[in-house]
């Protein structure tokens, strides 16, 4: 049972829907996971943060209609049976092969794998969308608007031969294949292994009646890892953390000392995509002005008025983008809600989801809305020359990181912001 809280299904089965929203999906507490440690430190210093949290049903169940809401059109969760079928394959069964499944694993994996990568990348507050059919030439999902194709492989050919094909598509691939596609602009890596996409899949059937009992959220090896992933990603001082480690350069000594040299760059990567990968130039910006005295600051900026110029034009030039990119977001939320709220039965329960999911997906906005001021802000200030642009680099990069605009939209402005500060660095 997706949720497994027995409280949750007393209360829900009393017609008392209200109370059963605010249960928690679980009756234990979630635990740690690789990503976390991976961006933030060992879960001792997660719980200092406030991370690890319980799970309500109602955020759970928004979340998860909300990445695909058609999957509610028809059901009356007022029944039990409804409700629960909500979270199988049944659900799905239109755009799936089940006879292809029966026999063969291979389609059934690279759908757990979607389903998973969909989840992880909500969980940092992207917005994700399944295409209501499953024949999109090149492409899996869609997230914040942009499509991507979704590769779960044990060797590289197959991401070769889609980026040879579809050279304008991006892919998402396991965190295996990431070697092989180091700096590659087209590529992003999940922090999700191809040997826990089989697991789960073996894992889950095994555990089920038929095939259309596949439970979609536990393919993620249990909801718990996701939403630790979502309470760091909306945790203000751990994303500061993590983005303030990449930029001073003091990751591989704070967060990742396992990882050794390569530790900026993954999680600067983790946080903005390929590009982030390159680092070094704000690294020795940042680093150049920060350890320098105010004075000596001054003077070395009088020297380098022409590189500063150029780096806060090209700096407002992302925030720019972001911003518009904002813009996009709050726009395909307010879709997604309105197919939502088209598609749920008049009933007690449903009107109840209505409420739950309206309020969250104001809540969502209003965040959004306020990382928009704050970048606005931050625009406007530096183009006035009122402050220097390295000095709030650490706070502008960490906003962006929370505004969950996917990084494939600012590529090419961040890569823009590493090179003219680069040739700032080299003036001071």
């Amino acid at each position: 049972m997706a949720i497994s809280n027995k409280a949750f299904w007393s209360y829900w089965n009393n017609g008392q829907y209200e109370e059963a929203m605010k249960c928690s999906i679980e009756e234990e507490k979630p635990s740690g996971n690789r990503l976390q440690t991976m961006l933030f430190g060992p879960p001792e210093q997660l719980k200092q943060t406030g991370a690890v949290t319980a799970i309500s049903a109602g955020e759970f169940i928004y979340d998860y209609v909300m990445i695909n809401p058609a999957v509610v059109q028809g059901l009356d969760f007022a029944r039990t049976e409804d409700l629960s079928s909500l979270f199988t394959l049944s659900q799905f069964a239109g755009t799936i092969n089940t006879g292809t499944l029966t026999g063969d694993m291979a389609q059934l994996q690279g759908y757990v794998a979607e389903q998973m990568i969909a989840a992880e990348l909500q969980a940092k507050g992207h917005d994700v969308e399944f295409p209501e059919t499953s024949n999109n030439p090149g492409w899996d999902i869609l997230v914040d608007g942009q499509p991507f194709q979704v590769k779960n492989l044990a060797d590289p050919a197959g991401v070769r031969e889609h980026l040879e094909k579809y050279p304008d598509i991006p892919v998402y691939v396991n965190e295996d294949l990431a070697p092989y596609f180091e700096g590659n602009p087209l590529v992003y890596v999940s922090s999700i292994s191809r040997e826990e996409v089989l697991e789960a899949t073996s894992a889950t059937i095994s555990h089920a009646d038929g095939l259309l009992d596949f439970e979609i959220p536990w393919i993620a090896a249990g909801v718990s890892s996701i939403y630790n992933i979502k309470r760091v990603w909306s945790d203000d001082v751990s994303i500061n953390q993590a983005v303030f480690n990449v930029v001073s350069d003091t990751t591989s000594r704070v967060v990742l000392g396992a990882l050794g040299q390569k530790a900026t760059v993954v999680v600067g990567t983790m946080l903005f995509g390929p590009a982030g990968g390159v680092v070094g130039a704000m690294v020795g910006a940042y680093a150049g002005v920060s350890q320098a005295g105010r004075l000596s600051a001054g003077i070395k900026r009088a020297f380098s008025k022409k590189q500063e110029v150029e780096l806060n034009d090209a700096m407002v030039g992302l925030i720019s983008r972001v911003i518009e990119q904002i813009d996009e977001k709050l726009m395909i939320k307010e879709k997604k809600l309105g197919d939502l709220m088209r598609n749920l039965l008049g009933s007690e329960a449903n009107n109840v989801l209505a409420n739950e999911s309206q309020n969250r997906s104001k809540e969502e906005k209003k965040y959004l809305i306020n990382r928009k001021e704050e970048l606005r802000a931050i625009s406007h200030s530096i183009a006035k020359g009122s402050v220097f642009v390295i000095e709030v680099l650490p706070k502008t990069m960490a906003i962006i990181a929370k505004t969950g605009v996917h990084p494939v939209h600012y590529q090419a402005e961040m890569k823009l912001v590493q090179q003219k500060s680069r040739e700032f660095a080299r003036k001071l």
